[in-house]
């Protein structure tokens, strides 16, 4: 009696499960047919921050001043509430508050700039597009009861945005100078490096809708003509690369209709003149340039032992690394590091992992691990102009280059590749040293090559003289 039981029980149970199953198939397919019925089958573009990455620096994905979007705010799943001190907590909440206030007041001097001279017409606009919103996200952002709370967020969030770039850039459109004065510098630059998270995201196209509402706007393609300046201004203070090419700039600002968010601006920037799977009509052939296992080559120090020299280049980004090898010279892009360089490029890490092949930042700091061991290396970049140290000592700029690569794909570019394998030659060639030595030994030191010639001089006129002596008295003797 007992075993039946046990059996219906066990038969009610696979019951369950299959049908279970069977809706769930029902309900990805009926998903799948409403997407293509819209005609937005596409991946999304803002996402939470992997596990592996996030348990590193939890807090280099979290806003610290200004949360944007819906992963750090009561609409969706975020990670601001790990354990922390209670006057964190505090702090944290009041500084939030005080944003909210800010944001607020952005949208009512705004609304002086708005054709429709009305907040509430963009969110009804933003509402429009909810669906389209929504897919920009990789998360469900909770039930559909929330739309209209999340476009006025989210319509909220877009002027604060616009404002804070127009501001950043000099621009005083909707600000009233009382409000300007509350953003210092200071503030300002934290602010915009809470606006280039990878969790702190809103899509582009929205920003340009605010753009497009204002007066002295009419379409979006005046819309993008007046958000690129503003865009080139973040990047130029954001990325730490000491100067970055018009063309790289342009070539993205340019085409700001078919960028996903401002971080997407700043990666295409930074890795401009990359070759791009999205961009490849053969995606597998892009897949098959990637290598699965990077030549790891010697530190700085050992390059420079060798013979290679250093030279920083300007204007450049993460592509421009390149290596002479007739001239031994390896031309790699002058980067700034400061407290944020880290935050930073942790983040353009997160994105790249979401996208087809595309591993121009992972290749670039696996390229710079392999260049920086510790701190002579550090010392060294710095005296070739490649290193501008805007932080602690060289012994935390090197562990921040060595830490960045953990729990990442080990994997490269081609373009990567081929560098660290002339490196890797050069350095294997022995005759390679022994002539960089001379150098150094000799050629390095006038004084030292003067004291040597002295020297041998010195040597071939006393033989000659004992020559001429011996000859002298053989001479006597005859």
């Amino acid at each position: 009696m007992g075993s039946d039981s046990i059996r219906s029980e066990a038969s009610y149970k696979r019951l369950e499960t299959q049908f279970s199953e069977k809706q769930w198939v029902v309900h990805i397919k009926t998903c799948l047919e409403d997407a293509r019925a819209r005609g937005i089958v596409r991946p999304p573009s803002i996402f939470m921050a992997s596990s592996p990455l996030r348990s590193l620096k939890h807090e280099d994905f979290v806003p610290q001043v200004v949360a944007i979007g819906p992963y750090h705010s009561d609409l969706g799943p975020h990670h601001s509430s790990f354990p922390e001190n209670q006057e964190t907590e505090r702090y944290k909440a009041i500084a939030a508050k005080e944003m909210e206030k800010h944001k607020v007041m952005a949208s009512k001097f705004l609304e002086r700039t708005l054709k429709k001279n009305d907040f509430c017409s963009l969110a009804n606009e933003f509402l429009e597009y909810i669906n389209q919103i929504r897919e920009e996200y990789d998360t469900e952002l909770v039930s559909c009861q929330v739309d209209e709370k999340l476009a006025y967020m989210l319509a909220l969030d877009s002027t604060f945005v616009v404002e804070v770039l127009r501001s950043n850039a000099g621009l005083k459109c909707g600000f009233h100078d009382y409000y300007c004065s509350r953003f210092p510098r200071p503030l300002r630059k934290s602010i915009l490096q809470d606006f280039v998270l990878l969790e702190n995201q809103i899509p582009l196209f929205l920003l340009l809708k605010v753009m497009a509402l204002d007066k002295g706007c009419g379409s979006i393609a005046s819309a993008e003509e007046s958000l690129a300046p503003l865009i080139q201004k973040v990047a130029h203070e954001v990325l730490p690369f000491s100067l970055l090419s018009n063309e790289s700039v342009h070539s993205v600002i340019g085409r700001l209709s078919e960028r996903k968010h401002l971080l997407d601006c700043l990666y295409r920037i930074a890795t401009h003149g990359g070759a791009s799977a999205s961009s490849s009509p053969n995606s597998r052939s892009s897949a098959e340039q990637l290598v699965e296992k990077p030549t790891h080559f010697p530190r700085a120090v050992e390059l420079f032992n060798s013979g290679i020299t250093f030279k920083g280049i300007e204007p450049a980004n993460i592509i421009g690394v390149k290596y002479d090898a007739k001239k031994a010279i390896l031309y790699v892009p002058k980067i700034r590091v400061g407290d944020d360089t880290e935050r930073l490029f942790r983040n353009l890490t997160a994105y790249e992992s979401h996208l087809i092949d595309e591993v121009h930042v992972l290749s670039y700091l696996r390229f710079m691990n392999s260049l920086v061991d510790g701190p002579d290396d550090v010392a060294l970049l710095l005296e070739k102009g490649v290193l501008a140290q805007d932080i602690g000592s060289n012994e935390e700029v090197a562990s921040m280059w060595n830490r960045l690569c953990i729990n990442t794909m080990r994997v490269c570019s081609v373009e990567y590749e081929h560098v660290a394998q002339q490196l890797l030659r050069h350095c294997q060639y022995r005759p390679n040293a022994l002539k960089a030595e001379f150098k150094r030994t000799y050629l390095s030191r006038p004084w030292l090559v003067v004291s040597v010639l002295s020297a041998a001089s010195l040597l071939v006129m006393t033989l000659l003289i004992t020559i001429y002596t011996v000859e002298l008295y053989n001479k006597d003797e005859g």
